[in-house]
């Protein structure tokens, strides 16, 4: 008899646990882009994209005149003079795909850099929100993990992390 007192006892506090907590999702894709910092950072990202694909046009150019020199010589060259022209293009073909590399790199590392204070300072947002409002759980809609969620027991902060950043 006591053993089914305690077993009650622990459902209905159970029960009682359950239905307290306060679920809340957001979109954090729709949040990031409403921050204002995030029009500067995909200037600057353009701007640095831009300088990268002048720069690759100009090794595209020199590349494609050293080609046409080449072809329209070949016959006449000597062949050292031939083979050393060759291979001075493959170089600059391998020069150009470095650079192309190290572009795609250096643009995704500079895309992180920028983009880290931005989603640090909306994580820091959501926070605040969940523990004004109490929340025991905030998903996180734009990641797609979430399979399921009740959108009647599951509150949108969306506004409130809006009010919180100071955005509309």
């Amino acid at each position: 008899m006591k053993k089914i007192l305690i077993l009650a006892v622990c459902a209905l506090m159970a029960v009682t646990t359950a239905s307290a907590q306060k679920f809340g999702n957001i979109n954090m894709g729709e949040v990031f882009e409403a921050m204002p910092e995030r029009a500067q950072v995909q200037k600057e990202m353009e701007d640095l994209q831009a300088k990268y694909e002048t720069e690759l046009s100009k090794m595209g150019d020199e590349y494609q005149k050293k080609v046409n020199d080449y072809l329209a010589e070949q016959e006449k060259l000597e062949k050292n003079i031939a083979e050393a022209r060759a291979q001075e293009i493959d170089q600059l073909q391998q020069r150009i795909q470095n650079f192309r590399e190290m572009a795609a790199k250096d643009l995704q590392q500079q895309q992180q850099t920028k983009v880290a204070p931005i989603i640090e300072k909306i994580n820091k947002a959501i926070q605040a929100v969940g523990e004004k409002e109490g929340f025991t759980y905030i998903f996180d809609l734009s990641q797609g993990n979430i399979l399921y969620f009740s959108p009647t027991q599951c509150i949108d902060i969306l506004p409130l992390v809006k009010k919180e950043l100071g955005i509309q």
